[in-house]
């Protein structure tokens, strides 16, 4: 399980990515559509998994009543006690999210898991165990890269143009571990690639969903796919 690469790299990422989210993809892309997604939270229990350095668990405090982020690596978690420090009504956990969550049943309102999943094995745990930590018509918003960029990436490797920043490849069907060069250029990390069905499928014995969203930075390559989900 990829784990160990973010206590490696998490003060790489917490540069890069600022103690207040101000990285441009995070802060013109995915923060923004993250509270459109959210609307009026000022009464909600959140739940961030893969928290990171806090930023967005910092954002949220200003008007959630109780923001918890869980994040596998302790380095990341020791930067995000540092980033979020002073706010009461702020907490951290570590753990994994590919097992049982460390949460009582219909704890929260919100989970949000904003660019995690492509990092981690498999995602059917995670969708019991998120439903079961939401109270009955909770959301579930997820972040990830979209799959639909990694066949754009390969039609354009089948042209003679290889990414340099995607290591290792194959078709878009076949999903699984690969590598690219990822934070900026200053990292390698391992991903995992998967159709958009596996991103949708294991949720929907719990979850119906709610919207989906594609964004690109630049008109052509798909950059963010987004789904908001509601418990049953």
């Amino acid at each position: 399980m990829v784990l160990n690469q973010w206590d490696t790299y998490a003060i790489v990422y917490d540069e890069g990515i600022g103690s207040y989210g101000q990285e441009s993809l995070h802060k013109n892309l995915i923060d923004p559509l993250i509270l459109r997604f959210l609307q009026s939270y000022k009464k909600s229990a959140i739940l961030e998994v893969g928290c990171g350095n806090g930023y967005l668990l910092k954002k949220l405090a200003a008007n959630a009543r109780m923001v918890v982020g869980l994040d596998s690596s302790r380095e990341l978690l020791s930067i995000a006690r540092r980033n979020t420090s002073g706010l009461k009504n702020l907490s951290l956990d570590h753990g994994d999210i590919t097992k049982t969550l460390p949460y009582a049943n219909a704890t929260f309102d919100i989970v949000i898991a904003n660019m995690v999943f492509q990092y981690v094995p498999q995602l059917k745990k995670f969708a019991q165990e998120s439903s079961r930590v939401l109270k009955h018509g909770g959301s579930l918003v997820v972040i990830v890269d979209p799959p639909g960029r990694a066949l754009y990436v390969r039609a354009q490797e089948l042209t003679g143009k290889k990414s340099e920043k995607f290591l290792t490849s194959a078709s878009y069907f076949t999903s699984g571990k690969r590598t690219k060069k990822s934070l900026w250029g200053k990292a390698i990390l391992e991903y995992y690639h998967r159709l958009t069905e596996e991103y949708i499928n294991p949720f929907t014995p719990y979850f119906h969903l709610e919207t989906m969203t594609e964004l690109t930075e630049d008109g052509e390559m798909p950059r963010i796919l987004s789904l908001k989900w509601k418990v049953y």
